[in-house]
């Protein structure tokens, strides 16, 4: 099982395979602007305890311009191996765009991520 609602919150069944599509959107609010990865950049997403810093992720992967569609969405997979010895319950997880310039913007803040068994 796989949902992700209105407000990014994503609840999974323990040890699923499941693809979240997530827009670079570098812009404002009111004012999106896609941004096109480039050969250097990259783009990290970071599965979290509660009160962890994304430094201290439990899951950790990384994508490039490679994984990254024509519509300007980075393609995530997932495997049973990402989840299936995590404990059920609340996490969080934050996705941040690394820029070749070694620049960084939070591109999905810090979000509620549940488990279920």
């Amino acid at each position: 099982m796989f949902d992700i609602s209105a407000n990014g919150i994503i609840t999974i069944s323990r040890g699923d395979s499941f693809t979240l599509n997530v827009a670079i959107d570098i812009g404002e609010p009111l004012n999106s602007l896609l941004y096109e990865l480039g050969n250097d950049d990259k783009v990290y997403f970071g599965l979290m305890e509660p009160n962890q810093p994304f430094e201290h992720a439990l899951v950790r992967k990384m994508y490039t311009k490679e994984d990254q569609t024509s519509d300007l969405d980075v393609v995530m997979n997932f495997v049973p191996e990402d989840t299936e010895f995590l404990m059920p319950g609340k996490y969080y997880y934050m996705v941040k765009l690394v820029r070749s310039d070694n620049s960084v913007d939070t591109i999905v803040s810090k979000t509620k991520f549940i488990i279920i068994d």
